[in-house]
């Protein structure tokens, strides 16, 4: 497949989606809560409870998607986004802060994944596996780009003007480049059994039910363990006896484990199946936890290497199957819909996921919090490889 200048756009609005609403918070919340002299939970709780908008936020967004067409959506999400950041930068008490962050939350999927899988399901239909993989491929790197960005940033503005610059982004690069997408025509409720029909699926609405079920429990189960390990990995591995140095170079090596899998993904996407990439996806994520799990024992490097490696993978995966999966089963027509109600089961997981899983680190300790997050992978193995046998049952 050659890169349409569309999918390449996609993917640098992505990356500026993600750099600005999501990873920008980690960055800038200490600023502002040393600031008005806010405790850092009060600041995190928050942006926790804005994540949990966000499952509001994803049916409603799906249905605007298939009604109106992801182009529409996208292009006004731009708009949107670049309000609420711009009213960070006048904030003036927590009340307002909360305000802002629940808004900027439940307007965040426009510009994301969700939003932009959604326009390439639907100006490429059952063919957008390579386009969805190609975006995550250039968005992977949206933490890698932002934090130093920022970090730097910092050193010559405050955070207040950062919020205007962010603003700015979604103005002046991300909406031209969703206006610039191609106009798709949206398929009439009429015409959805003629194309099931036409693609050989059966339209049965207990098969389709089981379906849904089985991919939102292994799409929240994963996404669990995704917030969880991202928010937590250091202060487990501190705990599991890995000195500093170590547990931020298995950090660092997940970003480059994550991008090499997008990159094979990319490369040789007809190699495998999107339900096989989703099975080895899950997989690889819950070998990781259970390679993780020998540092209860000796917390040896090659563990911690190992881990991040495979961790890696399966993460960068996951990002794909996202995507890919709904398309496989459900097709294009009623993409944004199917989107929306699977992403609601994984943003609730995902914003539970950090304070469950210190809590059972600090409560009860490091090898039931490894337990947790072991068993959640083992979860979402589980749904998908019953998701599969289902499909070909």
């Amino acid at each position: 497949m050659k890169a349409s200048p569309a999918t390449i756009g996609l993917g640098v609005t992505m990356t500026i989606g993600y750099g600005t609403l999501y990873y920008s918070f980690s960055v800038l919340a200490p600023e502002i809560a040393r600031e008005f002299g806010w405790g850092q939970s009060f600041v995190f709780g928050v942006f926790s409870f804005g994540l949990l908008a966000g499952a509001v936020a994803a049916p409603v967004l799906g249905r605007l998607v298939d009604r109106y067409g992801a182009r529409l959506i996208l292009c006004l999400g731009s708009v949107a986004a670049a309000l609420s950041l711009a009213l960070f930068s006048v904030m003036e008490n927590a009340w307002q802060f909360a305000a802002i962050t629940l808004v900027a939350e439940f307007i965040a999927l426009a510009v994301q994944y969700d939003a932009g899988f959604a326009a390439l399901a639907q100006s490429h239909g059952r063919e957008a596996r390579a386009h969805i993989t190609l975006v995550t491929l250039i968005a992977g790197f949206a933490s890698t780009v932002f934090w130093p960005l920022l970090q730097w940033l910092l050193t010559v503005m405050t955070w207040r003007d950062i919020y205007l610059v962010m603003a700015a982004m979604h103005l002046l690069i991300a909406l031209p480049i969703h206006l610039a997408l191609p106009r798709t025509r949206m398929i009439a409720p009429e015409e959805t059994v003629r194309e099931e029909q036409s693609t050989g699926e059966p339209v049965l609405d207990g098969e389709r039910k089981r379906r849904m079920i089985l991919m939102a429990t292994a799409f929240a189960a994963g996404g669990f363990v995704m917030s969880a390990v991202g928010s937590t990995l250091l202060v487990l591995m501190h705990d599991l006896g890995y000195a500093t140095a170590m547990a931020t170079l298995a950090g660092s090596l997940i970003g480059p484990s994550q991008v090499a899998a997008r990159l094979i993904e990319y490369v040789r996407r007809n190699l495998f199946s999107p339900p096989l990439t989703a099975i080895i996806a899950a997989s690889a994520m819950a070998l990781s936890l259970a390679i993780l799990a020998g540092a209860l024992v000796q917390p040896m490097a090659a563990f911690a290497i190992a881990f991040a490696i495979f961790y890696g993978a399966g993460q960068g995966l996951t990002s794909i199957v996202r995507g890919v999966l709904p398309l496989h089963y459900f097709g294009a027509v009623g993409y944004g819909r199917t989107m929306g109600t699977l992403a609601s089961a994984r943003i609730i997981a995902s914003a539970i996921a950090p304070v469950s899983v210190i809590w059972l680190n600090e409560t009860v300790g490091t090898n039931a919090a490894l337990a947790a997050l072991a068993g959640m992978a083992g979860l979402a193995v589980i749904a998908t490889l019953a998701l599969t046998r289902e499909r070909q049952s």
